[in-house]
């Protein structure tokens, strides 16, 4: 099924794929084997894909999205959850009412979350906002200058560094979990509302009340009310830590 002017889908099950290039609505449930938008849709209902959905345009979701593969290219709103088996990749931007959940998660654009986000890995380099827990076993946050606000972050492995892209490369500190880590003043904070706990960790421009890790390193720029640790634990001269433990 296409639209590539106006128009509209009756809600029920499509074993085809639907692409729209015009502006479309959909009049309730929606469940097809591949979604592909490239103009501007409206969705009354929740959408299911067998396969991938798309989105160069413009799409916005009364209720939940659930397909094998999301690309949000374009912008996507989703008043409830989002749901992919296997991967999530946003390069525009994606606003979740409720949990966003893949595999794989991947973000170069912006994306703002209600509730919490599940994954098995997790990388975002671009905006980043999570009402809360983000709970991924490979955690890797590339910060340029937007800031963001999670409500927690659990995991195995966790990254979150300042990475100044226009910025000059110098002043450079080593850290047992960076290769490199450039001490340049943020414009602002990420901000972690509850705490940080993983099993290595390794943060800078971060602030927070609490961390948690095995092995901990806390780079430029931090504000950490309280550091826990196990085995190792690193912190940099220009981060602030109002106490840290063993445990």
């Amino acid at each position: 099924m296409n639209i590539s002017g106006s128009g509209y889908i009756p809600a029920g099950e499509y074993n085809e794929n639907i692409s729209i290039s015009g502006s479309g609505k959909i009049k309730g449930n929606l469940r097809c084997q591949s979604f592909s938008c490239s103009g501007s849709t409206k969705g009354e209902g929740s959408v299911f894909c067998n396969g991938d959905f798309k989105c160069s345009g413009s799409v916005h979701m009364k209720k939940e999205l659930r397909a094998k593969n999301i690309s949000a290219s374009g912008s996507v709103r989703v008043e409830e959850s989002v749901f992919a088996e296997n991967k999530i990749a946003v390069a525009g931007g994606l606003v979740c009412g409720g949990n966003l959940k893949g595999a794989s998660v991947r973000c170069a654009g912006s994306i703002e979350v209600s509730g919490g986000i599940e994954a098995e890995s997790f990388e975002s380099a671009g905006k980043l906002t999570c009402g809360g827990l983000i709970n991924a076993e490979k955690m890797d946050i590339s910060l340029d200058g937007a800031g963001g606000n999670v409500g927690s972050i659990g995991g195995s492995e966790i990254r979150i560094y300042w990475n100044p892209r226009h910025a000059q490369s110098k002043n450079l500190i080593r850290m047992p979990l960076f290769s490199k880590l450039v001490n340049a003043s943020p414009r602002s904070y990420f901000v972690v509302e509850e705490q940080i706990e993983g099993d290595t960790v390794a943060i800078e421009c971060v602030k927070t009340p609490k961390v948690v890790g095995r092995v901990v390193a806390i780079g430029a720029d931090c504000d950490i009310g309280l550091v826990q640790y196990t085995e190792e634990i690193e912190i940099h001269p220009d981060a602030k830590v109002g106490k840290c433990e063993k445990i």
